[in-house]
C-alpha cells in the first residue's frame, strides 16, 4: 500500500510528481522497488513532451501502458498544450494509487486509469498513441501493441535490456529479438536498429508498416517512436528496410546489405532512423532542463540520417592505423573533402561516413 512508502515530490518540466524517496538518480532502476520511478529517464520523457507537442492533436488518445507513477502520461497531458484523452495503466495496484495522486496533484481531471495486464488492454482497445516502457525488454508486447495503434498513430517503445538488444549477449538477443548478433565497436547502433527491426517485423505480421520518427540510444536504454500505417502495402514497404550488417574485424569495413550470409548481424533495420525534417524543425520549450541536450541529439540524429552505414569510433580506427587518435573535428573536415561525414549521438568520438575504410586510415596516418 502507498501509505507504507517513503515518498517525496520532484519536478520534471512543469509537472510535479510524488515519487518513492529512494528512487535512483542515475542508471537503471531496480525492479524490486514497490513503485518504479527513475530520475535518469527524465531525458526520455522530455523528448516525448517535445515531439508529441508536434504530433498529437486535441482529442488524441494516449495510452501510458506501464505507467508506474504516471510520470510520462501526466507530463504529456500537462505540458504539450493539447487536450488529450489520457489513459494510465499498470498491473501494480500501488502504482495506480500513486498515479491517481499525481493526477490530482497536477489537476489532470480527464484521465482514465486501469489496473490490468497490458496485453489484455491492447487486445480490447485502440489508441492514437501507445507508450511501452517496461523494466527490461518490451518484446512481449509489440505484436499486440502495433495493431492497437490507430492508422497514422504512434507507437513508442523503450528497451532497457541494452546488453541483449545490442548483441553483447548473443544468445539472449536471438531468443528475445530473433536477431543473430556479435559484439561490435558500434553495438549501441545495433541495439537501436535491432529494436526498430523487431518492431517492424512484429508489426508487419499484423499488416502494419512503420516509419521511424526518432530512434536513439541514451544513458542505459534504447528508445524509438514510430508512426504506424495500416495495410499490407505499408507493411511490405516497411520490410524493405529490414536487412543485415556485415562487419570485417580485420579491415574494420562494415555495410548494411539486403541478404544474409553466415556471420552477418541481423535481421535489423537498415533504413533511416528518424524523420530528419521533423527533428530539425521542432522548437524546444525553455522550461526543460535537458533542452540543450535534446537540441544536440536532434542535430546529430538528423546528420546521421545522411549516411546509412554503421558508425565508426575514432579509437578503433586509430588502433588499426597504429597512430594516436586525431580530433574528431579535424578528421570530419578531411573526410568531408572526399565524401559525407557527420558526428553521431552514440558518443563523442563516433561518426558516420561514406568514405572507404582504407581512405580513412590513410588520412589518419
Amino acid at each position: 500500500m502507498i501509505r507504507d512508502l517513503s515518498l517525496t515530490i520532484t519536478k520534471e518540466g512543469n509537472t510535479l510528481l510524488i515519487v518513492p524517496a529512494n528512487s535512483e538518480k542515475s542508471g537503471p532502476a531496480s525492479s524490486r522497488v514497490p513503485v518504479f520511478y527513475n530520475h535518469a529517464m527524465e531525458f526520455n520523457r522530455d523528448i516525448s513532451v517535445v515531439l508529441f507537442n508536434r504530433l498529437l492533436r486535441d482529442g488524441s488518445s494516449f495510452l501510458d501502458g506501464l505507467t508506474a507513477t504516471g510520470a510520462r502520461g501526466i507530463r504529456l497531458a500537462n505540458e504539450t498544450g493539447k487536450n488529450i484523452s489520457l489513459h494510465l495503466n499498470d498491473g501494480n495496484p500501488t502504482a495506480i494509487e500513486l498515479a491517481r495522486r499525481n493526477l490530482d496533484l497536477n489537476g489532470v481531471a480527464m484521465a482514465e486509469v486501469s489496473c490490468t495486464d497490458l496485453r489484455k488492454l491492447l487486445i480490447e482497445r485502440r489508441f492514437d498513441a501507445i507508450d511501452i516502457d517496461p523494466f527490461g525488454s518490451p518484446a512481449q508486447f509489440i505484436s499486440l501493441a502495433a495493431p492497437a495503434v490507430r492508422n497514422g498513430g504512434y507507437l513508442c517503445v523503450t528497451a532497457t535490456d541494452t546488453g541483449t538488444v545490442s548483441g553483447i549477449f548473443p544468445g539472449a538477443c536471438l531468443r528475445r529479438y530473433g536477431t543473430r548478433a556479435i559484439r561490435t565497436p558500434f553495438y549501441h547502433e545495433i541495439g537501436v536498429r535491432n529494436l526498430l527491426g523487431f518492431v517492424a517485423r512484429e508489426a508487419a505480421r499484423e499488416e502494419v508498416g512503420i516509419e521511424p520518427v526518432i530512434a536513439f540510444y541514451a544513458d542505459h536504454y534504447v528508445r524509438c517512436i514510430v508512426r504506424c500505417r495500416r495495410g499490407a502495402g505499408n507493411a511490405d514497404r516497411s520490410l524493405k528496410n529490414i536487412g543485415f550488417c556485415t562487419f570485417d574485424q580485420n579491415s574494420l569495413e562494415r555495410r548494411f546489405v539486403g541478404f544474409q550470409e553466415e556471420g552477418q548481424i541481423g535481421p535489423i533495420w537498415t533504413g533511416s532512423k528518424c524523420d530528419a525534417d521533423l527533428l530539425r524543425n521542432t522548437a524546444l520549450p525553455a522550461n526543460l532542463g535537458s533542452s540543450d541536450r535534446i537540441s544536440r541529439y536532434f542535430e546529430l540524429l538528423a546528420g546521421e540520417n545522411d549516411v546509412q552505414r554503421p558508425h565508426f569510433t575514432v579509437d578503433e580506427l586509430a588502433r588499426k592505423a597504429k597512430t594516436g587518435p586525431p580530433k574528431l573535428s579535424a578528421l570530419l573536415e578531411m573526410l568531408g573533402q572526399t565524401g559525407k561525414a557527420h558526428p553521431t549521438h552514440f558518443g563523442p568520438k563516433t561518426f558516420v561516413t561514406d568514405v572507404e575504410v582504407e581512405r580513412i586510415l590513410g588520412l589518419m596516418k
